[in-house]
């Protein structure tokens, strides 16, 4: 029968920031890891196992904080100076509130266990109460609306081939979610790998209840100072994600599939030939011989290095697909050593798992294994270290077998030492397949920084791979899912995401495909990838005027370079997200609930994207501060209020704040055709304002900015008033890449201003345009302070 309401028989400090509370038929332990982060395990036997984590980073380290700890007759109390949780004695109950006393998040029934009897196991839940103001936000790559609440959704990842908004679940399992109530907020982490639920307010309306099919309910409560910083301790906790190589942020083209070699040269060649940007092409799993993992087609790319090398003249790089599923092929060497060393699945009686996909009848590496995966990392020697390949794309790594089911649930895995079955291992099969990958490219190019692309994961994915939104359908409805999916993933700790730019199935209009690529390009992984039996998706397939758009679209990618770098070293130092909803931003305001088009991409730009065929006008909401349309350098006439911007078919809405200042290069058609592109400082004038903007330089590849400290990073604080205005820089690091000086640019002046420059206690000669209000000057590399007054 369902066990809850257990009473408090006993606590018992087990160190100085864990305590442990004994119930009535079963044990919780409190771990105050940070002044905003705790640890709630519950168990149901004698003692708490040391079971493995594949969500917690091993390299996360806690502070413990102070901590105050009183009994107060009904409850128990443990302060922070954060937080405080309330441990209640006749049910157990956990009660977290804030600096404020005000409660946060309180149970209802607290914890409930009930015996699987097909497994052994327990179903184990929480419930907590639900208060009419709460709304919740966050779970990975689910579809439909942002603001979860009325919903119930489940963790089990799948390939879920065009999908809807109704569509649950997909194929990612994040079971992180942010609850925002009238200024208030906090996140839970749900670490538990089994299949997993999470009802907020579907089957009623005050109650909150997450739990799954077995496994231990552990959870960590986090209270962050606001919203984006509880997404940021989240991300700290499950791992923070390693630099990419600065080439990922560029244009990727892909299609199922480019073959033969010779379509893959047309390709570059006309890139190249209508000057389009691109730095990456994906083969998909027609490249491989008769789709076999780790295999070239010799007959469609006879000589696959000298391919691969003549690209990268060119400036092309190359990412190869790859499945999980090996064809059982004795002449085939990876099935060959895999089965020699043991390392594929077994049923539960120890016959060998078998299961149809793309290559035919196939066994399936245990990804949570060690020995696999360092199995599976020594397999990328010949693709990366001598052919070239600068990419690996993990798919069907949910995993999946024909038709459209998953492995058997008595499939055995080694689960690091603690073997289980399929049950538990699931939701995390396709994360040690990209971290066993990522080791891969790591020992075969040490001199480079890997790139891993991988469409299934648990939280902490952002340690190992990139993502991207899976199956999806060309029309309207999908571009507006891509949109959220993608903001719901950034607030899931994942921001080097994006969709399949125009749709993979279907074709999709010009105009959609226009409008897809031109919000794309304002998303952290941009790659246009489709299915080739719709016909050609490519940048000029659409005729000349949307080729322009779409060139002027990725042009103005290429341009950002420096500043989406920027954002992403932030993302890779503390865990902010690049990409931010306007509920995440402003949670104080309640309005911004419901809202979900518009989102921040870093701190100084605001992105409008364009949802609907032949729309004239975009409403939207104006965050506070002072902004200007990108595009066109008018000001914004409102802040902090709803505004209706005309929509023209050259580019969607995008603002840019006030005082921040945005580095940007000149176009490129690669990363790397300058090796040290001339960057020019933009600022847009705001007066009576603060603002701390920043710059991050390095080489853009190679492990030497972690190891020996050579970054640059530019750390500019803005101080206007009236009719002045002050920036300072400060600067770390030991990068000297030869650049002497910026560009540098103020927008947004008074038509009649006069504008006087000082940089370092020197007059400054600068240009003024009064009717592009725009003041240009040049700027030392190491400049400390610039003055300027009008």
């Amino acid at each position: 029968m369902p066990m809850s309401r257990q009473k408090v028989e006993r606590t018992v400090w087990v160190s100085q920031h864990t305590l442990e509370v004994v119930l009535s038929h079963s044990k919780l332990r409190l771990s105050f890891l940070e002044e905003g982060l705790v640890r709630c395990r519950y168990v149901t036997s004698p003692v708490f196992e040391n079971i493995p984590t594949y969500g917690v980073a091993p390299e996360y380290r806690a502070a413990p904080p102070q901590l105050q700890a009183e009994d107060r007759g009904e409850f128990l109390q443990v302060r922070t100076p954060r937080l405080s949780l309330h441990i209640r004695k006749a049910d157990s109950g956990l009660e977290f509130y804030d600096a404020d006393g005000v409660c946060l998040c309180a149970d209802a029934d607290g914890f409930g266990h009930r015996l699987n009897e097909r497994t052994g196991d327990d179903f184990v839940w929480v419930q907590k109460e639900m208060p009419p103001e709460a709304h919740f936000f966050g779970l990975g790559d689910k579809p439909g609306k942002l603001n979860l609440r009325g919903r119930r959704l489940e963790m089990w990842g799948a390939d879920h081939y065009k999908f809807t908004p109704q569509s649950d679940p997909l194929y990612k399992s994040i079971p992180f979610f942010l609850c925002l109530n009238e200024g208030r907020q906090y996140g839970i982490f749900f670490d538990n790998t089994m299949r997993s639920y999470f009802d907020f307010g579907k089957e009623r309306d005050d109650r909150l209840l997450f739990g799954a099919d077995g496994g231990v309910m552990d959870y960590y409560f986090i209270l962050g100072a606001t919203a984006l910083e509880t997404v940021s301790l989240y991300t700290r906790l499950t791992g923070l994600p390693p630099m990419p190589p600065l080439w990922t942020l560029g244009y990727h083209q892909s299609k199922w599939s480019y073959y033969p070699e010779q379509v893959v040269n047309d390709l570059a060649a006309e890139f190249r030939k209508r000057r389009i940007p691109c730095d990456a092409i994906h083969l998909d799993i027609h490249h491989m011989k008769r789709y076999q993992a780790l295999t070239w087609d010799r007959t469609h790319f006879p000589d696959p290095p000298g391919m691969i090398r003549r690209l990268g003249e060119q400036g092309f790089k190359v990412v190869c697909i790859v499945d999980p599923g090996i064809k059982i092929n004795p002449n085939n060497y990876v099935w060959k050593s895999g089965f020699e060393r043991n390392i594929f699945c077994r049923r539960h009686d120890g016959a060998l798992l078998r299961g149809t996909v793309w290559p035919g009848e196939c066994n399936f590496p245990d990804f949570t294994s060690e020995d696999t995966r360092q199995w599976w990392a020594g397999l990328f020697h010949r693709q990366v270290a001598e052919y070239g390949v600068r990419g690996i794309w993990t798919d069907m790594n949910e995993p999946v077998m024909f038709p459209d089911k998953t492995f058997p649930d008595d499939t055995r895995h080694a689960f690091d030492g603690f073997s289980c079955s399929h049950l538990k291992a699931h939701n995390v099969y396709g994360q040690c397949m990209a971290k066993a990958t990522r080791q891969g490219m790591e020992q075969a190019a040490p001199q480079r920084r890997p790139f891993v692309l991988s469409r299934s994961g648990f939280a902490g994915l952002q340690r190992w791979a990139a993502t991207w939104t899976g199956d999806n359908d060309s029309d309207w409805e999908n571009l507006q899912m891509a949109n959220l999916m993608i903001q719901r993933l950034s607030a899931s700790g994942v921001s080097f995401c994006g969709a399949d730019t125009g749709g993979f199935l279907g074709h999709p209009t010009p105009e959609l495909f226009c409008r897809w690529m031109q919000m794309a390009a304002f998303h952290v992984f941009f790659r246009n990838h489709n299915n080739g039996e719709f016909g050609g998706q490519e940048p000029w397939c659409f005729g000349a005027e949307v080729e322009g758009l779409v060139r002027e679209a990725i042009e103005a990618r290429y341009r950002l370079l420096p500043y989406l770098y920027t954002q992403f070293h932030r993302y890779h130092a503390d865990g902010t997200p690049v990409i931010r909803s306007l509920a995440l931003m402003l949670h104080e305001n309640t309005d911004m609930y419901w809202r979900s088009t518009e989102f921040f991409l870093g701190d100084a730009l605001y992105v409008i994207p364009v949802h609907y065929k032949g729309q004239a006008e975009q409403k939207l909401f104006v965050p506070p501060g002072t902004w200007y349309c990108y595009h066109t350098d008018n000001r914004v006439p409102v802040s902090n209020a709803e505004f209706v911007t005309p929509v023209v078919r050259t580019h969607i809405p995008v603002l840019v704040k006030g005082g921040c200042v945005v580095p940007r290069w000149p176009v490129q058609q690669y990363v790397g055709e300058l090796p040290v592109p001339p960057c020019t400082l933009d600022l847009w004038w705001a007066p009576d304002t603060e603002e701390t903007s920043s710059l991050y330089e390095d080489a853009g590849d190679g492990p030497d900015a972690e190891r020996f400290g050579a970054y640059r990073l530019h750390t500019f604080r803005y101080h206007a008033e009236a009719r002045s205005m002050r920036l300072s820089a400060e600067r770390s690091g030991s990068l000297d890449n030869g650049r002497t000086e910026f560009a540098f640019a103020l927008h947004g002046l008074p038509r009649d201003a006069a504008p006087h420059a000082v940089c370092d206690g020197a007059e400054l000669a600068c240009e003024y345009d009064a009717e592009a209000h725009l003041l240009s000057t040049t700027l030392p590399a190491n400049f400390a302070t610039l003055e300027i007054s009008f």
